[in-house]
């Protein structure tokens, strides 16, 4: 027994010394070839196996929400598809507030009478500092549609502010598949700033390939939630040691996404901004044109005349911005408009803080509407027509680069007209449709508000020291209504310029004030135009004005996106007035058969229209609905008329 029990021990030390690679191979050995290669290939694909497990689950739970650029209507609009609000989260991760496209929306199918149009742009294409009924896209389409009221002509903005080609140029695949008629681009001012720009605070360096390569990995879940948690480290260190404009909570937009403040011109990162615009801008149009699709490029015009240089740096002959913008000042004053032109330019060019887009810029968007033979808007020219001395400033521009009311509509008016030059739409353009909605969509509250915008802008860097805080929204005492409800839309995050609008509104309609009224209404469907109950509104002023020509056009455009009882049952009622009983059948057939009024107009018009049976179908209806109205006496002493005589339209009770 004692020596069994020393040889087992013996034996136990023996396999324990035994050598690794020895075990190894006595394993192996006993392991056929098949077997090998399953082991092999397990060990292999286990990573990618968890990797696909956890983008799958990610997928489940819908982790960062649907990021595509076109997504559902809201329920009631199934036949549309609209430009995702939440789109810009493929760009900006570590802002909490993040840029939206306008509120607009589109035929899923795109009619055969259609004419589809996308708008690629940034804050100066959505409007800013005003809204969508402002934005020249939205003037455009109205314009467009005065002039071919046969088609179905759609503008498609998909601009946002903070953005710049990079986005524009990750949308595209996704608008062809729209398929668009033809692409306007009016970028650039953006391309240093904006998300992926050299400057930028959400920069990825300058590597084309790089950025590119990041857009397309945001397809994969699991790299938005490494994407996420990265920028969550980073507000967190930024929150720790107090420092970027993330930590500040009264920073602006214009502040948080800079990254690199001062970008001399000709350096290093000027020269990648301006590679980055060109690469990108050429693939833009080169996709578009292998498409089939036609595109209008537009010159950049900015405030050169009152904005002056806000970094002020020295070009390679010892100029520096402030001296060129102060010489240019003097010109000016002496009469020299031409001289003093050039000198604005050059000021602006030497401006080392880059909200405003190089002059070099437009030469790019030259070349490639000659290279790709596509017409380039003139915007600059048209408006150094419009400004005084031929030089662009405040007349035209509410800031640095934003145009005002007036310089919106010159936009919409230049691409417009170059579309017309160009025969885009048709060979034949009947009328000048666009002249009609100079001023149209827009009330007084829409410039008072832009004037807080800018007033509340201006109150931050860079037209303050950076690093003070934005002190506007507390010191600012309304001091009307407008001013009230403005204010309110600025700084309320559930409140904006279409409830602005619905309030004002209704204040002038308490007050009998029905033109007011009726213009804020009215500048509600110019922002929304897809909202019935905005056209209903304007409609009810109508036709308490008696005018209901009017109120029939606004209605049977409501009727256009969604069928409504209230349209239908007003434009049946004044086809009614006109003697068109046919086409009073027609819609009050559609109206609320629980309105005794509809009831009692659709009933007279069945008679009318010698369609006795569903006349008397409807007078029962009425019968059993409001039997001592008003509406049920007249209709039974109009069947006892009728049975006599021929009885002439009434007007409308």
């Amino acid at each position: 027994m004692k020596r069994k029990k020393n040889t087992h021990k013996f034996s136990q030390k023996t396999e324990k010394n035994k050598p690794v690679s020895t075990s190894i191979k006595t394993i192996n050995s006993g392991i056929s070839s098949d077997k090998k290669k399953i082991f092999w290939i397990f060990t292999i694909s286990f990573p990618f196996l968890i990797l696909i497990l956890v983008e799958v689950g990610l997928r489940i739970f819908n982790y960062g929400g649907n990021l595509d650029l076109f997504i559902e209507s809201p329920p009631g609009f199934e036949k549309y598809l609209r430009a995702n609000p939440n789109v810009a989260r493929r760009y900006f991760y570590v802002q909490s507030t993040i840029p939206n496209p306008p509120t607009q929306l589109f035929f899923r199918e795109k009619p055969k009478n259609g004419y589809r149009i996308f708008v690629l742009g940034e804050s100066s294409a959505m409007g800013f500092p005003y809204g969508n009924n402002a934005s020249f896209p939205n003037i455009l389409e109205r314009g467009l549609s005065n002039t071919f009221p046969d088609k179905e002509i759609e503008v498609i903005n998909i601009s946002m502010a903070a953005i710049n080609s990079y986005s524009l140029l990750d949308f595209m695949d996704e608008i062809i598949e729209q398929s668009p008629d033809a692409l306007l681009v009016y970028t650039g001012h953006n391309e240093y700033y904006g998300a992926l720009g050299v400057g930028s605070v959400q920069s990825l360096g300058s590597s084309s390939w790089l950025i590119k390569t990041y857009l397309k990995l945001q397809f994969f879940k699991i790299f938005l939630l490494l994407r996420d948690f990265i920028g969550w480290v980073k507000n967190l260190s930024s929150n720790v040691l107090q420092e970027g404009t993330e930590a500040d909570p009264t920073a602006t937009m214009m502040e948080r996404i800079v990254g690199e403040q001062t970008i001399p011109y000709g350096g290093e990162l000027y020269r990648k901004g301006k590679e980055q615009f060109e690469e990108n801008m050429d693939a833009i149009v080169h996709t578009a044109i292998q498409r089939g699709v036609k595109v209008v490029l537009g010159e950049l015009v900015s405030n050169i005349r009152d904005q002056a240089p806000f970094i002020s740096l020295k070009d390679k002959q010892g100029n520096s911005a402030q001296d060129l913008f102060n010489l240019a000042r003097q010109l000016e004053k002496q009469g020299n408009f031409s001289e003093a032109r050039k000198n604005y330019i050059r000021a602006k060019d030497l401006d080392a803080l880059r909200f405003r887009a190089p002059e070099e810029f437009n030469l790019v968007l030259k070349k490639l509407a000659q290279k790709y033979s596509v017409p380039l808007a003139p915007t600059i020219n048209n408006f150094e027509k419009k400004s005084p001395g031929g030089i662009i400033g405040n007349s035209l521009m509410i800031e640095h680069l934003h145009p005002n009311t007036k310089g919106y509509f010159l936009l919409a008016e230049t691409f417009y007209e170059t579309m017309q030059k160009n025969k885009l739409i048709s060979q034949d353009w009947p009328e000048n449709g666009i002249a009609a909605e100079r001023d149209k969509g827009i009330t007084g509250l829409d410039s008072v508000y832009a004037s807080i915008v800018i007033s509340h802008l201006k109150e931050s860097w860079p037209f303050k020291p950076k690093g003070l805080p934005n002190r506007f929204v507390q010191s600012f005492i309304p001091a009307n209504k407008m001013e009230e409800l403005s204010l309110k839309a600025l700084v309320e995050e559930n409140y904006n310029m279409v409830s602005a609008h619905y309030d004002l509104g209704k204040f002038y309609e308490n007050k009998g004030v029905l033109d007011s009224a009726l213009a804020e209404y009215r500048a509600m469907i110019s922002f929304i135009p897809h909202e019935p109950e905005f056209y209903e509104m304007a409609a009810t002023i109508l036709i308490k004005r008696k005018e209901y020509d009017k109120a029939a056009g606004l209605l049977h455009k409501s009727l256009k996106y969604k069928d409504n009882a209230f349209a239908n049952k007003w434009v049946g009622q004044i086809a009614y007035m006109k003697g068109d009983y046919p086409e009073a059948v027609k819609y009050l057939a559609k109206a609320d058969m629980n309105d005794p009024q509809a009831v009692f107009n659709l009933s007279r018009s069945y008679y009318m229209n010698k369609e006795w049976g569903k006349g008397e179908q409807f007078y029962e209806r009425l019968r059993n609905l409001a039997p001592k109205s008003d509406y049920f006496n007249y209709l039974t002493n109009l069947r006892i008329s009728l049975k006599t005589s021929i009885i002439k339209p009434s007007k409308i009770n």
